[in-house]
């Protein structure tokens, strides 16, 4: 048996990239969260200016969530907030920023999300 022959050789195993799929499908919930639509009121426009960008994301999200509950209190999960780049520590910064700002009221809770109520007189 000659070097050649070796029928586990890795250039004779790979297949030709004509075959290879190199496509990635993006998921369905990530799909849908692109085409949402929030409006943001002029009053938080006004409170939010000088805002971080996770910040004005986690505003954005609170409004949007808002709308979608018609006014019920929201539990904020981390889950969506990843997709966008908001890590956990910078959403507490964020909801302990627009607290700061009056737009919000947070019920925090151990090892649970938090419970966030929207100011009624900024909306």
């Amino acid at each position: 048996m000659k070097i050649d022959d070796d029928p586990f050789d890795l250039a004779k195993l790979r297949l030709p990239p004509e075959q290879v799929q190199t496509t990635t499908r993006t998921p369905r919930r990530i799909e849908k969260r692109r085409q949402q639509f929030t409006m943001l009121p002029g009053s938080w426009y006004d409170k939010l200016s000088g805002a971080t960008g996770p910040t004005c994301r986690v505003a954005w999200y609170l409004l949007h969530l808002h709308w979608k509950s018609k006014g019920a209190p929201i539990k904020l999960a981390n889950g969506m907030l990843k997709c966008d780049g908001v890590t956990r520590w910078a959403k507490a910064r964020a909801l302990a920023d627009l607290e700061k700002r009056g737009l919000i009221a947070v019920d925090r809770r151990a090892k649970r999300s938090p419970i966030v109520r929207l100011n009624p007189a900024y909306l």
